[in-house]
């Protein structure tokens, strides 16, 4: 079924994978931000975050993953589009998280919006529902409901903090996507985290579940450039239609620019009414910018080796899994999906994958803990999840030659 992915272990505990003690799954908990909460089409919702790729991974481990869903049309903004006033409930949501009531404790601590420093140092604050603050109002409905609306005294946990109190045998980090994901959208590489401040709270994580004698498995940083909110002049034709070397031209654009969705969205509703005028801010990024930023990424990914290392925890390589995907897209029964803008493996915002993506990364995940753990959890059946993906809703099938075919 796969062409261009592979599994990506970066390293395991310095003897090599054969030392490793056996995995236990009992309590499967992850730190991470919207990637791994199940972030989709805008928003963090219910029918996304059950095909999240820690909750597909946890049902092919037959562990229980309870997870903080949230009701239709979801919360959270993302980077790129306008910032919502967080409004909650609104039209569709009642309880807004179920199911209600709502489990005691979660196990996918993920917050969208959530930077490594965030996983420390924020924690859930009264009022319950803030409407100027998206990822507060976030964090008080993951990891501070019920305990927010039952009373003085009861715990407000950072995410880390959760994470201690729920004393898991096998813990997750999927932390740092976000931290680079607004500065690329925004172009601005003065925006990206320092390295050595990064450092300093990556290993305050893994440190804290080295002490509690968790089996820990950390993913890289996927660099933004790769993902399908950032597209080339010549990929952009398949999109607006217009040949790469006319939009240079009409909108002066150096043929190695990258264009945002926004800039896509732009150029197409202008082309349609065949009016051409300049485009608004955070319409492209630079070749230029988009290297500082991709060099920052490598840099992130290099701390989280190395502090993995020194950590006994286990890397998989998210980062080259995504620019595999750049490259060379993967074939999932009659479809190809690929990595450019509705090309089937990211959802609608551009950063964040699908439901078929997802089941992919989870796949990854667990053939890396059979290999690493000598364990046997079968795979995600990906092609029974594309069936009902709406990110391959535009996406064609391939054409195979039949017995007539030249």
């Amino acid at each position: 079924m796969r062409k261009a992915c592979c599994l990506l272990l970066l390293s395991v505990l310095g003897g090599g994978a054969s030392q490793q003690k056996k995995l236990d799954v009992t309590t499967f908990v992850v730190l991470g931000e919207g990637l791994a909460a199940g972030m989709a089409d805008f928003s963090l919702r219910d029918v996304y975050q059950d095909k999240s790729f820690p909750a597909q991974m946890a049902r092919q481990m037959k562990t229980i993953f309870p997870q903080p869903l949230i009701q239709s049309p979801g919360i959270g903004n993302v980077p790129g589009f306008p910032s919502l006033p967080v409004r909650v409930p609104t039209t569709l949501q009642t309880t807004v998280r179920t199911p209600f009531p709502p489990y005691l404790f979660v196990f996918n601590l993920s917050v969208p919006g959530f930077r490594v420093a965030d996983s420390i140092n924020r924690r859930p604050s009264p009022p319950l529902v803030q409407d100027r603050d998206a990822v507060q109002t976030s964090t008080n409905l993951i990891l501070g409901f019920p305990a927010l609306i039952l009373g003085k005294g009861k715990p407000l946990w950072t995410q880390l903090e959760y994470a201690r109190q729920m004393n898991p045998t096998i813990a997750l980090v999927e932390l740092g996507y976000y931290d680079v994901l607004e500065p690329a959208v925004k172009g601005d590489p003065s925006l990206l985290p320092d390295v050595a401040a990064f450092r300093t709270n990556y290993s305050t994580i893994l440190a804290t579940l080295k002490g509690l004698f968790a089996q820990v498995l950390v993913t890289t940083i996927p660099d933004p450039m790769d993902t399908a909110y950032f597209t080339s002049l010549s990929g952009a034709t398949r999109l607006v239609g217009a040949p790469a070397d006319v939009l240079a031209g009409l909108y002066k654009l150096h043929p190695s620019d990258r264009l945002t969705v926004n800039g896509l969205a732009t150029i197409g509703s202008q082309l349609q009414v065949n009016e051409t005028g300049t485009l608004p801010a955070g319409s492209v990024v630079s070749a230029a910018t988009a290297d500082q930023i991709s060099k920052r990424v490598d840099a992130l990914n290099s701390e989280i080796t190395s502090l993995a290392q020194q950590n006994g925890a286990i890397v998989y390589d998210l980062r080259t899994f995504f620019r595999l995907m750049k490259a060379s897209g993967i074939q999932v029964g009659s479809k190809t999906l690929t990595a450019d803008y509705l090309g089937g493996f990211y959802s609608l915002d551009g950063f964040y994958p699908g439901n078929t993506g997802h089941a992919l990364i989870a796949n990854e995940l667990l053939n890396l803990l059979n290999q690493t753990y000598k364990e046997s959890f079968s795979l995600v059946d990906v092609n029974a999840v594309l069936n009902t993906d709406p990110a391959v809703r535009f996406t064609p099938a391939v054409k195979r030659p039949g017995k007539g075919s030249k």
